[in-house]
């Protein structure tokens, strides 16, 4: 039995909506046999945008009842058949989080209606709901409402049944996972994904990149995005993706550096992190008129090297305090008034000038040590390649890939085979990450 099922939301997503409609047809394979509809109070504002779409205001739902007080109802009628829906996670997605939401549990087989038309019914150029109803006769007096869009879906689920051979079946099978994938995803592009390291896209129907990511195996990263665990928060980019492109890179750190870089370059709208570029604030050496050795924070500017990045004046200055404790610095001498580090239970010593000296050189060469040139080899795309991670002088230049017989002997040799991207405070914590676990060349 078929429990076809169509709702209407607040919203796009069950993270942060609520259903202010629902039907249910329950169908046995040949007809329908029963029908549930009921508006429901959502128990918050209906946005006038959704409104215009559906004509569900929020005077309507005003005294209609709260999910909970229908939600045995609707498990009755739900419990043990497979639930259908058109763009299944979705409206799957709303009823279990309303379930949850009351303690319960909620699972059942699902059966998306877009991907089942998609292999049933090959080559047309949509296949959104009201297109599929055009191009098949279908009438639907109630657009964007509940029942009026549950019954239409059932007459496509009829039309399914007619024309499959042997999809419900296989789509219905555990290990076919197909519910979970995105509906306007072609299984192929999944398919064809490597179980290897690299960089995975999705993409919209423009092209347009929606979120980046690196795995060391794409494929099952790719899987885990469309598991039905997380539907929840996860429909709204699933709704979107249309396709999946990627990079293999061999090496896990070359894949870190690439997602880094990517997703800065790109902006994906799905990808909340290492979305804000480039270092702001710097620390600067410099020598006085006395002759007196000073730090100092201030913005990065073109032609100034700092010997310290920061996203952020406030970091900066953190940093800076506890580098002046551990190295018993003296405070004035970077830029740092003596009461503010005793509010920080700092105690400065007297020292001679000459200890004052040694002991601002030591702090220095500590920070001078990543000023050094070298590269990182790591695991190439194949057999023949390694990868390779390029650092002049403590500043990141780019990575590449050589034969396994290059020669690194001069930094003019790595340049030849790698390409150039930015350094970035993100990609500097990358590096420090994988320096120890991997083999290094100084240069």
């Amino acid at each position: 039995m078929y429990a076809i099922v169509d709702i209407e939301t607040t919203g796009s997503s069950a993270a942060h909506g609520k259903i202010t409609e629902i039907a249910i047809i329950i169908h046995d394979g040949k007809r329908v046999v029963d029908e549930y509809q009921t508006l429901l109070n959502p128990e918050q504002h209906i946005p006038s945008n959704i409104t215009a779409l559906t004509g569900i205001d929020n005077e309507m739902v005003a005294d209609a009842p709260r999910f909970y007080e229908v939600a045995k109802d609707i498990h009755l009628l739900l419990e043990g058949h497979i639930f259908v829906a058109h763009n299944v996670n979705f409206d799957y997605s709303f009823i279990k989080k309303e379930f949850q939401e009351l303690g319960a549990n909620f699972s059942m087989p699902k059966l998306c209606t877009v991907r089942l038309s998609r292999k049933v019914f090959p080559g047309l150029k949509s296949y959104s709901l009201g297109r599929l109803c055009d191009h098949f006769g279908i009438k639907n007096e109630a657009r964007h409402r509940a029942m009026g869009d549950a019954r239409a879906t059932a007459i496509l689920m009829d039309k399914i049944l007619a024309n499959e051979k042997g999809e419900i079946d296989f789509f219905l099978k555990k290990t076919s996972k197909e519910a979970d994938l995105p509906p306007n995803l072609d299984r192929e592009s999944f398919e064809v994904l490597p179980e290897t390291t690299g960089v995975y896209y999705f993409h919209d129907h423009h092209g347009k990149v929606l979120y980046v990511g690196k795995a060391n195996n794409i494929k099952k990263r790719v899987r885990t995005h469309f598991s039905s665990t997380d539907v929840i928060y996860k429909q709204q980019l699933k709704d979107k993706i249309r396709q999946v492109s990627y990079e293999v890179c061999g090496d896990e750190l070359i894949a870190f550096l690439k997602e880094s870089y990517e997703i800065k370059r790109l902006f994906p709208p799905f990808n909340k992190a290492q979305k804000f570029p480039t270092p702001k604030f710097g620390m600067y050496h410099y020598t006085d008129g006395a002759g007196i050795n000073r730090l100092a924070i201030g913005k990065v500017q073109k032609g100034l090297q700092p010997v310290q990045t920061f996203p952020s004046f406030d970091k900066a200055r953190s940093f800076l305090i506890q580098f002046v404790k551990t190295h018993g610095l003296q405070p004035e001498h970077c830029g740092l008034p003596e009461s503010l580090l005793n509010y920080y239970g700092y105690s400065f010593d007297e020292a001679s000038e000459n200890e004052l000296k040694e002991r601002f050189q030591r702090a220095l060469s500590s920070l001078m040590v990543s000023r050094e040139s070298y590269c990182i080899l790591g695991k190439g795309r194949d057999r023949e390649e390694v990868a390779v991670v390029l650092v002049e002088e403590g500043r990141y230049l780019g990575f590449g890939f050589a034969e396994t017989q290059f020669s690194f002997e001069t930094i003019s040799d790595v340049k030849s085979v790698i390409q150039r991207y930015p350094d970035t405070p993100d990609v500097q914590s990358i590096i420090r990450q994988f320096r120890e676990k991997r083999k290094v060349i100084s240069l």
